[in-house]
């Protein structure tokens, strides 16, 4: 039987509340707050699959729930409504330990596309590999190949590229990278993630003709490649 996922709403305008619920609720099972409190509350509390947050709500910042939110150890994916656009707002969203946002007025069609990717991201089966072209991971056995050949990497060094490959052709923020491969709590060198990613250029960059791992200055790094699809193994 496939378990309906469950969403939780964070949005103190009813009428949009309303909208979403009314849009979603066919497809998941969906939990509504007005609210930061009862937003952190919920999110503390119950199991869910993604949070859907307003960046403006009447108690607190949008940005300091989901610190708020990450500092409890919750790894929900977050998906942050804003009605700001500018290029200092996106990377704070994603430094906060928000996985993406939209921007107001947005479709309906494109935030149902959105979860669904972040669904599918947390969704992959605990013996699948992830493939994409020539680059396998095995998240099980932690093993790299490129090209049918097996690369050694550090512990760190695989974590951050299983966290870019999973969300290949979408730029990721140095922070989100170290809480994803070092955890909420760790306080590591600034400079770190720099080293990790040129160390990961140095070994899976081999034989191309140019880098798969790329910056995105502003707001981090992306992996070059194709979504990856899943093989079970």
């Amino acid at each position: 039987m496939v378990q309906i996922k469950r969403l939780l709403v964070i949005e103190d305008d009813l009428n949009l509340t309303l909208a979403l619920y009314r849009a979603l609720s066919h497809t998941y099972k969906v939990d509504t707050a007005k609210s930061a409190a009862s937003g952190i509350k919920k999110a503390e509390t119950l199991t869910l699959d993604l949070i859907i947050l307003d960046l403006n709500l009447p108690d607190k910042n949008g940005l300091s729930v989901a610190r708020h939110i990450r500092d409890l150890g919750i790894n929900t994916p977050i998906i942050v409504l804003s009605g700001q656009t500018d290029l200092v707002t996106k990377v704070e969203l994603l430094d906060s330990g928000a996985n993406d946002f939209i921007t107001k007025p947005f479709s309906l069609a494109e935030l149902k596309a959105r979860i669904r990717v972040h669904l599918r991201q947390v969704s992959y089966p605990s013996r699948s590999v992830l493939v994409s072209g020539d680059l396998v991971l095995d998240p099980k056995t932690r093993q790299v190949i490129k090209h049918g050949q097996s690369i050694e990497l550090r512990k760190k060094e695989y974590s951050i590229l299983e966290c870019l490959f999973i969300n290949a052709g979408t730029a990721i923020s140095r922070t989100y990278l170290q809480r994803y491969a070092w955890g909420d709590k760790a306080v590591i060198k600034t400079n770190s993630i720099d080293v990790h990613i040129n160390s990961l250029r140095s070994r899976i960059d081999q034989d191309n003709d140019r880098s798969l791992i790329k910056t995105v200055h502003g707001l981090g790094y992306v992996l070059d490649v194709a979504k990856p699809k899943t093989r079970i193994e």
